[in-house]
């Protein structure tokens, strides 16, 4: 599996300097998810059907529960992404409107144009998990915190109300109701 050089952790999620050395299988998670490239070649991630590429100009968004892989080839020059995986609950408490960030749909662009701003925020948010002193956690979450609002504000559907759940999934659907009861009956 490709090295994690340095992961942070807190109420935003989790913010990972990656070598990218191998293939990452197709999966998905709650979290909506930032791809930066932070050194390194240019590659690419296939995020549901579409090969996104992933270079100094272009970072990949991935909404919740989408499905997204990293296809690496053996002899592939060396890159190192900035991935963040943001918590929706955190991003909602900065601002309800962005509890659509767990929905399908809030990032309505998979591959999109870095900005000034947004490529600004990525390198310091790299610069201080590279250096070799202790982080202070405030600092950190300030740095992830304008990194997302300046992807949010240029590329998310928040304002639109566009982010919305899959029909006919959720709660009020009774295979995920039977499912639920299942697992609360049986723990172990």
């Amino acid at each position: 599996m490709s090295a994690a050089l340095r992961i942070l952790q807190g109420r935003f999620g989790r913010a990972a300097l990656l070598d990218m050395d191998r293939l990452l299988v197709t999966h998905a998670h709650h979290h909506c998810h930032v791809l930066l490239k932070a050194h390194g070649a240019d590659t690419r991630f296939v995020v549901g059907d579409q090969i996104c590429p992933l270079d100094d100009d272009t970072a990949v968004l991935v909404n919740a529960w989408e499905s997204h892989s990293y296809e690496h080839y053996p002899g592939a020059p060396e890159t190192y992404i900035l991935a963040l995986y943001v918590e929706p609950a955190w991003l909602a408490d900065i601002d309800r409107a962005f509890l659509g960030s767990a929905l399908p749909g809030f990032f309505p662009q998979r591959c999109v144009r870095v900005s000034p701003e947004i490529s600004r925020c990525a390198r310091v948010l790299v610069d201080l998990m590279t250096c070799e002193v202790t982080l202070d956690v405030d600092e950190v979450e300030n740095v992830i915190f304008a990194l997302m609002i300046a992807v949010i504000e240029r590329f998310s559907a928040w304002r639109e109300g566009r982010a919305r759940p899959l029909a006919g999934f959720g709660i009020g659907d009774h295979r995920v109701r039977r499912a639920i009861g299942i697992m609360k009956s049986n723990l172990g």
